[in-house]
């Protein structure tokens, strides 16, 4: 009996698992700080996983609704900025295909098409602005995402930089990759 185990598709099927897997916590964490009515305070909820309580135990404290709503707005773009920068050092290291590059790309507009903008602070409307430079991609879409690291989000990312610190909650990004 002869027989042969492709390590390769096993070693992929394990990549594409820790993906998803990924994936779903960093999404879940995005959901959980933005969900509806519960702000900031969502995330620290005791059944909420380790590692979004980790990030957010890093969060300042702000006062009132508003800054606490810009609070929670750039902590949940600081998840957006991790999926990107990832997905890039993963591609500029050969750790990954641009096709998977890409798909991180893809899976960051859905996170940030799903944060709130309609509000009329700084950080709002920073937010508003990378929504519309970089519009959401939809699942199973297979288009190529545009817009990330050109001068218009450049500039709009700056803007979003400077009102988060506005209200001591300044941009952070988790590397994950190369490690």
């Amino acid at each position: 009996m002869n027989r042969h185990v492709d390590y390769e598709g096993v070693a992929g099927m394990r990549l594409n698992r820790i993906a998803g897997l990924s994936a779903a916590v960093i999404v879940g964490a995005v959901l959980t700080a933005c969900s509806v009515g519960g702000g900031a305070e969502a995330a620290r909820d005791d059944t909420a996983p380790v590692a979004a309580q980790q990030h957010d135990e890093d969060v300042p404290e702000a006062s009132g609704d508003t800054a606490m709503d810009d609070v929670a707005l750039c902590t949940a773009f600081g998840d957006v900025l991790t999926i990107l920068e990832n997905a890039n050092v993963g591609l500029d290291e050969d750790r990954m295909e641009a096709q998977e590059q890409q798909g991180w790309y893809r899976l960051a507009t859905r996170v940030l098409d799903r944060l709130p903008s309609d509000g009329d602070s700084d950080v709002s409307r920073a937010i508003a602005d990378l929504q519309v430079i970089v519009p959401v991609v939809p699942a199973g879409a297979g288009l190529e995402v545009d817009g990330v690291r050109s001068p218009d989000w450049n500039e709009a990312k700056g803007a979003l930089d400077t009102a988060c610190d506005d209200v001591d909650a300044p941009l952070a990004i988790n590397m994950f990759t190369g490690g």
